[in-house]
């Protein structure tokens, strides 16, 4: 599975101008009402995958703090905003970003490739996910500020079609699909779910199309 995941990212790389590829991909009414009008910023999150003793492959999630202002206790990728005082790229984000919340350090992990871009619902965020391979030996060192716990979620779990949902939502007039993942006790939902979607849905195109 690894080394198919390999050959499903092998060509990938971080969008050139993420604002409009997201433009070109978009029902024309949430470009027109959302994109057009808001100043997206940018952030980058990381699909770190992880490998058991088993060589069974996951993703490593977070469970955000409490008594954090935005997105309190939601499920989420490791990641956060561009700061251009900090990061030469967008790729430097993800890995900054997941060493300060998970203590993943930024020499550790493998690239693997990119999902494209997605927007983040609401929060005026355009999101670059990177694809990395995290070590086999590596404990997180969680940052208890931003995060309460990481777990994993197998790789298996996602590529099951049944696994996802989705539904139509309204916010600001404007409808959109929200997805979501139940996985044991953990709901995954909004843009961490539509990330995974898109991850995946790479993972299982690729292997139809070589079957």
């Amino acid at each position: 599975m690894l080394d198919h995941i390999r050959q499903s990212y092998l060509n990938t790389s971080p969008s050139d101008d993420p604002v409009r590829e997201v433009m070109r991909k978009l029902p024309q009414p949430i470009v027109e009402h959302y994109i057009e009008k808001t100043k997206l910023k940018h952030a980058a999150v990381m699909i770190g995958i992880t490998q058991s003793e088993e060589n069974e492959l996951s993703v490593l999630l977070t469970k955000r703090t409490s008594h954090l202002k935005h997105h309190a206790g939601e499920i989420s990728l490791p990641g956060g905003s561009f700061d251009d005082s900090q990061d030469r790229n967008i790729t430097m984000t993800a890995l900054r970003e997941s060493e300060e919340e998970i203590g993943l350090d930024r020499e550790q992990s493998e690239l693997i490739g990119y999902v494209s871009p997605q927007v983040s619902l609401g929060t005026g965020f355009i999101v670059t996910p990177i694809v990395s391979l995290i070590p086999k030996d590596f404990l997180p060192t969680l940052n208890r500020d931003e995060v309460e716990e990481v777990f994993e979620v197998p790789i298996s779990f996602l590529l099951n079609r049944n696994s996802l949902h989705n539904e139509r939502r309204i916010y600001d007039q404007i409808e959109w699909t929200v997805y979501s993942y139940n996985y044991l006790d953990h709901m995954i939902w909004g843009l961490t779910a539509q990330i995974l979607r898109k991850f995946s849905g790479l993972i299982a195109h690729k292997d139809e199309k070589t079957a």
